[in-house]
């Protein structure tokens, strides 16, 4: 009896790429995991001094969950960079600069951390042999027990010193020049910064819709503007900016005021970047502006751009209006149609706002009603 084929191509998995882990996604979360696990081991260190202090890391240690951190990534590129860069961000508690009890609590974590990487597991998981570090920080790290001469600060020396001999055993450290030099790679962290715009994407880009073939019947289209329209009533509420007018006299204090986050703080490096945009596409249309004798390809360009958009606005105002809705007229003279239509006839017209480049004049009060 003959079998079927069967299909035996394995499934793609999920895997973080490296850069995840030197992006601020990774790098801001983990420096403030260390800086907790270290105030945390200070804090209790400074209440009563043990007379065993590597202990007393070791049940911090487990108690935050450091522990299962291994186990974050499985995928051998990608664990060699989550490796380096969280032993990089333990060895920046290490510098000179800071307090002694600090470097010892970083010294510790970057032992524990190399130490209890899992060499027993099935299949094996990648582990980091060698840690890069500089010249200076590597030789200010052999006289830290040096530094751990006060009362307060003996019982750690011995555990310092079998820290230190271990990684030295192990080979751990591979010395790099001098830190003035940024020999490290990346050279800083986060090397990449993510940075949030606040928008939201509509609820047909989610992963679960399926695409169709052929082309969007009018359903398809009317669901599309509705889930367009409800990402957009999102964002504005995300975006939404209330503030509280000045009171004018003894009377009683005005109601606050809810408008868009765009109103009250502008976004001038955007709108800077369209001005210079917009002077290099003018000057390239009509390089000789205002000295214009005959009509060029420029301003014929110009001229239809600006009919295709008042067309366009026009067809849209008149579907609006028989359904009884109205566009664009909450302005009064300063928004709407009219001076749409009124911005575009002014090109050409020299003297005008809109003279030069018609709507491209209306950042400048093109079409406005003085």
């Amino acid at each position: 009896m003959s079998l079927a084929p069967t299909h035996t191509t394995p499934r793609g998995q999920v895997v973080l790429q490296p850069t995840y882990f030197t992006c601020s996604l990774f790098v801001d979360p983990a420096r403030e995991d260390i800086n907790h696990l270290i105030h945390v081991y200070a804090e209790r260190y400074a209440r009563s001094p043990p007379s065993q202090p590597f202990l007393l890391f070791k049940d911090i240690w487990n108690n935050e969950g450091w522990t299962w951190l291994h186990f974050k990534v499985f995928d051998a590129r990608s664990r060699d960079a989550f490796l380096k860069v969280t032993m990089q961000l333990l060895s920046e508690r290490l510098a000179e600069s800071e307090y002694p009890l600090t470097r010892a609590a970083a010294l510790f974590g970057l032992y524990t951390f190399f130490a209890t990487q899992p060499s027993t597991s099935a299949p094996p998981l990648y582990a980091l042999a060698h840690f890069p570090m500089t010249i200076d920080m590597y030789e200010s790290l052999l006289k830290l027990p040096d530094v751990l001469e006060t009362d307060f600060l003996r019982p750690l020396r011995p555990h310092i010193i079998y820290v230190l001999s271990a990684l030295q055993k192990a080979q751990f450290f591979h010395i790099l020049p001098s830190s003035n030099l940024y020999p490290h790679s990346p050279r800083e962290l986060p090397r990449e910064k993510f940075i949030s715009d606040g928008y939201e994407q509509a609820a047909y880009f989610t992963t679960n819709a399926t695409k169709k073939k052929g082309r969007p019947s009018k359903h398809d289209k009317v669901k599309k503007s509705k889930d367009a329209v409800v990402a957009l009533d999102k964002w504005l509420d995300k975006t939404a900016y209330t503030y509280q007018p000045p009171r004018v006299t003894s009377a009683e204090a005005p109601q606050s005021v809810t408008t868009h986050i765009l109103l009250s703080h502008p976004p001038s490096t955007t709108r800077n970047n369209y001005r210079a945009k917009k002077s290099e596409l003018l000057e390239k249309l009509e390089p000789d502006y205002p000295y214009v004798t005959t009509e060029g390809p420029g301003r014929a360009a110009l001229e239809r751009a600006n009919l295709g958009v008042v067309s366009r606005l026009q067809k849209i105002d008149e579907e609006a209006a028989a359904k009884g809705m109205e566009i664009g007229g909450e302005g009064g003279e300063r928004t709407g149609l009219r001076r749409v239509e009124r911005a575009a006839d002014e090109l050409g017209k020299t003297g005008s706002l809109g003279g030069r480049g018609g709507l491209l004049g209306l950042l400048e009060g093109a079409g406005i009603v003085e």
